[in-house]
């Protein structure tokens, strides 16, 4: 009696405070959940970091997506400056990046994933977001509009070939990675480039990570006789993507008796799954155009095939 009593009262409540409107609802309510995520060191071994994730793929209204990523060509350049005058290269990692801009929209709200501090009821509670969290659309763009704006007060300029590539007078140039940083220097302006790296610490959280010995994916090699840049770890883990890692090496990167205009002609199976060819090639033709240019004819005359691979593309892809 006392239960049936008490909700005839609280279904009598209800249509009165959503008269009075005494509360707002959320236009978008957007879930989160946490990404563990695998990172490499230099040396081969891993480290682990779980970051907050929104569900950003549930926006329907959002503004720019621009990402800051540098240009591979940009980083090759500047490797090769480091090559022939001797320049420092350091790698900062930004952490936390997206944390820093405050977000532009007001309207975002979020519930707290799983695994939330004990006593919270996660799923039940609502936040109004304030900054950026990672997988946000806009977070990118405010983030580089973020760094961007700081860079330029410190004295950089801009490049007009690379938006990313930040020079100054000192012989400083620092290209951005998103929440990654290569700085590059002279060794005459190595003082300059500790004070640049103090205004940074100073404005972000930031971990110095040393002498670069990996960006872009890419393993950075220095010794007497130069600069140098491998692909080893990529080019190991890759075949296991594809279930190959028991194949063996073979002397040429394509068999010149293959004809592969030929295929249809001579009753070749067409491939159904036309994506596990687009996915052999595509990590084919990141490691052709980033260090492995003896492979680039290959990836070339397997490319015109992306939209109708047969048999013998894959076999010469594998």
């Amino acid at each position: 009696m006392e239960e049936e009593r008490t909700s005839i009262l609280i279904n009598n409540t209800i249509p009165a405070l959503n008269s009075r409107e005494a509360w707002q609802l959320p236009v978008y309510l957007i879930g989160s959940k946490w990404v563990c995520k695998t990172k490499h060191n230099p040396d081969g071994s891993t480290w682990y970091k779980a970051p907050l994730f929104i569900k950003g793929y549930k926006l329907a209204d959002f503004g720019e997506t621009y990402a800051g990523v540098g240009k591979r060509t940009t980083f090759q350049y500047l490797i090769s400056l480091i090559a022939k005058y001797g320049w420092n290269i350091d790698h900062l990692d930004m952490l936390t990046a997206f944390l820093n801009p405050e977000i532009d929209d007001d309207d975002i709200y979020m519930n707290l994933p799983e695994g939330w501090p004990e006593g919270l009821n996660a799923p039940q509670i609502i936040v109004r977001l304030r900054k950026a969290l990672y997988s946000l659309k806009q977070a990118p763009q405010l983030w580089h509009e973020h760094i961007n704006a700081f860079l330029l007060s410190l004295c950089f300029t801009q490049s007009l070939a690379d938006p990313n590539l930040y020079l100054r007078r000192e012989s400083i140039l620092i290209l951005l990675y998103v929440d990654d940083i290569s700085m590059s220097n002279l060794e005459a302006t190595a003082k300059a480039a500790v004070q640049v790296k103090a205004k940074l610490s100073e404005k972000y959280k930031i971990t110095n990570l040393g002498p670069a010995c990996r960006f872009l994916g890419m393993k950075i090699h220095r010794d007497s006789t130069g600069v140098g840049l491998q692909q080893i770890f990529y080019i190991i883990i890759s075949p296991r993507r594809f279930s190959m890692e028991h194949t063996h090496d073979v002397s040429t990167p394509k068999d010149p008796n293959v004809e592969l205009d030929l295929a249809e002609n001579q009753g070749e199976k067409e491939l159904e799954a036309i994506t596990d060819y687009q996915a052999v090639l595509g990590s084919l033709m990141y490691a052709a155009r980033a260090t492995g240019i003896d492979i680039s004819y290959a990836v070339a005359a397997l490319s015109p095939y992306n939209s109708r691979p047969f048999s013998s593309h894959m076999n010469t892809a594998k």
